[in-house]
């Protein structure tokens, strides 16, 4: 009752899992009912050369394998006339798998027949195979001790492969398969539910070492890309298990009937031979990974050393003629980099396949594309050097770049960036910088002072004494201002109606020169009006009177005489212009020849005119 209903349990609790074993169960039937059938008549072929057994010194490398059930039996290492080693090796396995599935023969026993040059292999009078002189010459044994040998594998080969199709053999290979086919299940559902529990816990650990090392300002959305970047790893972890224990459990079920044994070693190979081809890979570059590593420690110690001495150099440790300390860090980088190049190609002879020409059309190919992507590159690159070693600004410099005014924040063998004074950071690539002037306010900030200057205007009323002294004790009187070297003015400017004085004063603090000019107009205003003089610019015009017609006087009729102004005083009241003077000038024809008894105004004005 069990072997019946034991299907029926099994299918409600592993879906599936019925079927493949019924499945395997009717094999079994099979294979013992095509048993009893007999085969059919050995075929006369051409004899061959039988191939040395398994405890004999053979290179498979050279010879052909006999293959039985998919297995290899015996390797053919020589040819006879025409026929190769893998002609012969197709016959003799032919003639195998013919003598397996003839149920006629109860006792496969193999004779060895000697025929003077040569050895037959025989199955109650049915040729298997043939050794020749040329196999023992081959082989390095007696063709009488190759025969016996031959012979005997053959024989337990042929025994044990019709065990494999007995009735009960194959009925215990079927529980076996669906066993396996259980315990694959079970192995598949342990490995999910410990994957899944996995998973959550690495993305929890993950989420707490994040928070421990304080990267959530990186943004939650990164924080969660990082954690479900692991969690796929993990998922591909899981993926790569399940395929592995599927493969195992077909190597395995597979090998266990004579029919897929030759697909069950197929699988294995599958499997095995990438690790098989990746081990052998590894240990055969073992001496050429020697070799890297020894560069790669001889140049990382170079490299060190150009870190140690650098350092040195810029702390001023180690002082060198006509070297500045400025010129440690980007000597060292290019130094490093210069190592670094000449490690890759010392190194890239005993890099794998590096001498595959894969490796060297892919070399080439993007040896060209960098050479035309990297011109513009290449220029800056030049650029920051010559900027470097120029000494045109340090790291911390006040500079003006162009249009650009600012602090040296970065500077790169490729760009240089200024933070300017509303906390913007300005990159500019070093070819830029190059082509256009550098104004340096921090190089003799510290010795000579840096002078600052703002200019007014101020009437010619004002005694250029005065303005000097107000200018000068606003300027002393200003935060940063040096008192030594003292400030001085300049009268820059004697203008039509003013004089222009520009005040300059050292200061050894470029970086707060903004705030400095502030607080110094501030203190001019404050000095010029305690000291009751006006900060101004006056301009004077002139009223001319241009009542005389534009004609040359020796070109102007006789007793010309040009018109008066006339105020009428009367019509600007009743056009409600008011009273002031001025408010309404006219003239008129009749007015020349003096017809109306209006008032003549002269004009007159100060200045010049």
């Amino acid at each position: 009752m069990w072997p019946i209903m034991w299907p029926i349990a099994l299918r409600r609790c592993f879906p599936g899992v019925a079927g493949f074993a019924f499945a395997l169960l009717m094999a079994s039937a099979g294979a013992a009912i095509a048993q009893a059938a007999p085969s059919a008549p050995d075929a006369q072929a051409p004899a061959a050369a039988p191939a040395p057994g398994r405890g004999l010194d053979v290179e498979p490398g050279r010879a052909a394998p006999v293959l039985l059930g998919g297995e290899p039996v015996l390797w053919i290492v020589a040819g006879i006339a025409q026929h190769t080693p893998e002609v012969r090796a197709e016959r003799i396995a032919a003639r195998l798998a013919e003598i397996v599935g003839d149920r006629s023969i109860l006792n496969p026993a193999v004779t060895v027949k000697d025929t003077g040059n040569s050895s037959e292999l025989r199955v109650q009078g049915r040729l298997l195979m043939v050794v020749t002189e040329q196999d023992a010459l081959v082989t390095g044994v007696s063709r009488v001790l190759l025969a016996e040998e031959a012979a005997k594998t053959l024989e337990t080969a042929i025994r044990t492969e019709r065990q494999r199709y007995a009735p009960a053999r194959l009925t215990r290979s079927a529980w076996q398969a669906a066993l396996a086919l259980i315990a694959l299940l079970t192995v598949l559902w342990l490995i999910r539910r410990a994957f899944r529990w996995g998973r959550v816990r690495i993305e929890r650990w993950c989420e707490r070492w994040l928070e421990a090392k304080n990267l959530r300002r990186l943004g939650e959305h990164r924080v969660r890309a990082v954690v479900r970047a692991v969690g796929r790893i993990v998922t591909a972890v899981h993926l790569v298990l399940v395929l592995a224990a599927i493969d195992a459990f077909l190597t395995y079920a597979f090998g266990l009937f004579p029919w897929t044994r030759a697909t069950s070693n197929r699988l294995a190979d599958y499997a095995l031979a990438p690790i098989r081809a990746v081990v052998t890979a590894l240990l055969d570059y073992l001496p050429n990974l020697f070799f890297l590593l020894i560069i790669a420690a001889v140049f990382y110690a170079a490299i060190r050393l150009v870190d140690v001495v650098a350092g040195q150099i810029r702390d001023g440790h180690i002082e060198l003629a006509n070297f500045p300390a400025e010129w440690a860090d980007p000597t060292k980088k290019i130094v490093r980099v210069l190592l670094v190049a000449l490690g890759v190609v010392v190194a890239f002879p005993y890099l794998p396949a590096s001498s595959s020409p894969a490796f060297t059309g892919v070399s080439v190919f993007l040896g060209v594309l960098v050479s035309l992507s990297s011109s513009s590159a290449l220029s800056n690159i030049i650029a920051g050097l010559v900027l470097t070693y120029t000494r045109a600004y340090r790291l911390g410099d006040r500079v003006m770049v162009g249009g650009t005014y600012g602090d040296i924040v970065a500077t790169t063998l490729l760009v240089t960036r200024i933070r300017t004074i509303k906390n913007e950071e300005i990159t500019i690539p070093n070819g830029i910088v190059l082509g256009n002037s550098v104004t340096n306010y921090s190089r003799e900030a510290k010795t000579l002072g840096l002078i600052l200057h703002t200019s007014v205007t101020i009437g010619y009323d004002a005694p250029w004494r005065t303005v000097h002294g107000l200018l000068i004790d606003a300027a002393l009187a200003t935060p940063g201002v040096l008192g030594d070297p003292h400030p001085f003015v300049w009268q820059t400017a004697l203008n039509d109606f003013y004089v222009t004085y520009e005040i300059n004063a050292y200061t050894a603090a470029p970086h707060d020169a903004p705030a400095i000019y502030a607080d110094l107009h501030a203190r001019i205003q404050d000095a010029f009006y305690a000291a009751g003089v006006e900060i101004m610019s006056p301009h004077y015009a002139s009223l001319r009177d241009g009542n005389a017609v534009a004609i040359p006087e020796a070109s102007r009729p006789a007793g010309y005489r040009a018109p008066a102004f006339r105020v009428d005083s009367g019509g600007a009241r009743d056009s409600g212009l008011g009273t002031r003077p001025f408010d309404k000038l006219r003239a008129a024809p009749s007015e020349v020849e003096g017809r109306d008894s209006g008032t003549e105004i002269e004009p007159r004005g100060r200045g010049r005119g």
